[in-house]
């Protein structure tokens, strides 16, 4: 299972990597020297590929889990003792938090100021709060520990949630549906990939979701790369996208071969009927 956890996490960020490319080339095709975007056979690519990606990870993942368990208690789930991971979670944290600091100082030129300012605030907020999240899991808590957890699992949802009215708000007269959709696309599947991970200090963990959502948002902030903007917002994308690999790894990590009874149950239990966008 530890090699699995290095292997699939090799595996999505191998896929980020061609999905850089894939828009990348059409960013180059195209688009032309005004900005419009024209017929091209990578309009089609482009959107093919990302639903290809979406459907090997959620297979993989089904494969996964038909024969092995994800623990669903936040501290068994996400522990990671040690100076090495310490290490890592308070690197990404601070990668996210210059990101923020940047997209303050360019603020003054944008014609968002203070949406920009808000950002920014919250990504650094969301730099400090994600170390001390995956920290709190080292530890046993108290109640009000646990309400603390809580609140440090909310500050990079409410990051996203706030950019994608930043979003709305930059686009809202741009006609090149194509310039902004990839972004709104990722900044979505982070709101969603960071609400399911904060799920395990709520105790309201689906593994198979929580995972697929992780995955997808490590595609997708890595994609979003190719596209131009400040490089602030891009620093923030690339450190929402090392947190989620070093949340996802944690994760597989703690992946164990079901036991023969668990399996057999798992077989008894009724199909969930939980349609939807996250269905998997």
């Amino acid at each position: 299972m530890h090699n699995k956890a290095l292997e699939n996490t090799v595996y999505v960020l191998a896929a980020g990597a061609f999905g850089v490319f894939v828009r990348w080339l059409q960013l180059q095709l195209a688009f032309d020297e005004k900005g419009l975007c024209g017929a091209s056979i990578f309009n089609v690519i482009v959107p093919a590929f990302i639903l290809i990606v979406a459907w090997a990870l959620r297979r993989r993942i089904a494969q996964t889990l038909r024969v092995a368990v994800l623990p669903q208690d936040y501290a068994a789930a996400l522990e990671n003792q040690g100076k090495f991971y310490a290490f890592l979670r308070w690197l990404v944290g601070a990668v996210m938090a210059l990101g923020g600091a940047l997209i303050i100082r360019g603020s003054e030129v944008e014609k968002h100021v203070v949406m920009l300012r808000l950002l920014g605030g919250l990504a650094i907020v969301s730099g400090i709060c994600f170390p001390l999240y995956l920290g709190a899991a080292n530890r046993e808590l108290k109640s009000r520990q646990k309400r603390l957890s809580c609140l440090l699992g909310l500050a990079p949802i409410l990051l996203f949630s706030l950019w994608l009215v930043y979003d709305y708000m930059d686009n809202a007269i741009n006609s090149v549906v194509w310039a902004f959709l990839i972004e709104v696309l990722a900044v979505c599947t982070l709101m969603l990939a960071f609400f399911r991970l904060a799920g395990f200090a709520f105790g309201q963990v689906q593994p198979k979701k929580t995972l697929f959502w992780l995955q997808f948002g490590i595609f997708m902030s890595l994609t979003v790369l190719a596209d131009s903007r400040s490089m602030g917002k891009q620093i923030v994308f690339f450190a929402a996208g090392m947190m989620l690999a070093l949340a996802d790894f944690i994760l597989l990590k703690k992946l164990r071969e079901k036991t023969l009874a668990e399996t057999l149950a798992e077989e008894a239990k009724p199909a969930a009927n939980d349609g939807g966008i996250e269905k998997l």
